[in-house]
Order: structure tokens, then sequence, then C-alpha cells
């Protein structure tokens, strides 16, 4: 599969903590909730949103570098500081903003039982037709990924092949986000007849690198490029 690239971003602005650029898609946003710099689970998860947002075309909205503060996915009111209480609001705001169909988080971890770990932040119920339908888009998600993998990973690439799990597929993945504020007010816009979709993805450490041109930074490409063919395939060329 062909991945579009979205070109010209319509907006940029760069505030202290805040990335945000609109894509193509007013409908898809990637975001990236508490990116950092320190060499820990959640280091250089903006590049790997930005490189997401920009195979899909989508809006990317990136909170940088303030996960000993707060992570933005939480209840607002238990923020510690109003200037994080805003920052909250905010980036829930736009993840529930009306043209949101496809909202993607990206995380990192380091003790996932995959290295790449997604998940739709709730447990399907088989008797919701929506839950049913979303089900079937996470198995062309997870086939698509890796068909994808199997297509780009080099043999010369110095990290193996990453392993993808996918709640409610794998019930062992770990980090399941079923307990994550923000993608249980996604949720509750689902339970009340809305067709807004969320995707929580978890990556590996290994597999971020902030870095072009490094051996890691090819891995991180070609495992980015895995996942936007899967999500073209599962979400956006399935209409929503």
């Amino acid at each position: 599969m062909r991945l579009k690239q979205s070109g010209v971003k319509a907006v940029t602005r760069v505030e202290p903590k805040i990335i945000y650029q609109t894509g193509e898609r007013k409908d898809v946003v990637v975001a990236a909730p508490h990116h950092g710099y320190m060499p820990r689970c959640d280091y250089y998860t903006k590049e790997v949103a930005s490189m997401l947002a920009e195979y899909l075309g989508a809006t990317l909205f990136v909170a940088e570098n303030i996960r000993p503060q707060v992570d933005l996915n939480k209840d607002p009111r238990l923020a510690p500081t109003p200037e994080a209480r805003s920052l909250c609001c905010r980036y829930q705001q736009l993840a529930l903003a009306e043209p949101v169909k496809l909202f993607i988080e990206i995380h990192g971890h380091v003790n996932g039982h995959y290295d790449v770990e997604i998940s739709c932040g709730f447990v399907p119920d088989p008797d919701v037709a929506f839950d049913r339908e979303l089900r079937s888009r996470l198995f062309v998600l997870q086939s698509a990924v890796n068909r994808e993998l199997e297509r780009e990973w080099q043999n010369n690439f110095i990290l193996p092949r990453p392993s993808i799990g996918v709640f409610p597929l794998d019930d062992d993945v770990v980090m399941k986000a079923t307990k994550t504020y923000l993608f249980q007010r996604i949720r509750d816009e689902q339970l009340n007849n809305r067709r807004i979709f969320g995707l929580h993805i978890e990556v590996f450490r290994d597999y971020k690198c902030g870095e072009v041109d490094t051996p890691t930074f090819y891995c991180q490409k070609a495992l980015v490029k895995a996942l936007a063919a899967g999500i073209n395939k599962s979400f956006l060329e399935w209409p929503i």
C-alpha cells in the first residue's frame, strides 16, 4: 500500500509546552500527551507521533516535556496546577472536537508484553453493533500492520521485527488504557451514538529515536509506516 503524504501543514503553532499542526484531515488527530527528552519510556513520542501524522495527513498535537507535572489524558480536576489543568482541558477538547472521528494517542512503554501495544481503551460489548464493527476494524488493523512489517523490515536492521498486540483481540496486552480518563470520555461519546474511534498506542522504548539517519531511526520509520498502512486500511479506507 502506498501511503499518502500530507504536504504543507495549514497551521503550525509552537508555544511553550505545546506543538499544534493542522493536517489535511481534520477528522484524524495524532497526539502525544507527555513527550519528553529524558531516556525513559515516554521519550521521543513526539517523533513517532509527528511521523505518523505526516503519513496519515492528520492533525498533530504534542505536549512537550511535561510528564513530571501531569499527563494530559488524565482527569483535569486532578491536575496539580491551574496551568496543567488548562493544558488538560485544551488537549481533551481537541481530541473530542466535533470533526474528529479517529483519535490516536502515542505513548512509550518499558514493560508491555508486546513491542507495540494497541488498545481501543475499553472492553467491547458483543451485543453493541458499533463494538462488533470496531473489533472487525482492529482485526484488519493488526493483520495489515503485520503484513507491512514483513515487507518493510530489513535483514540489516539492528532491532528484531516488533511484535504487535491489539486489545481486545489479545488478552495479554498490558497497556489496555481501560482506566484512562480521556478514553473513558471517548467511550461515553460512542455510547451516545457518536461515531468516534480511539486508538491508544504504546511503543517500546527501543523503537523510538530522536535522531535521523541512525540505525534506530530506520527501524522507527519502518514501524511507523506499517502502523500508518494498518490505520489506512482499517479506518481511513473503510469509511468511518
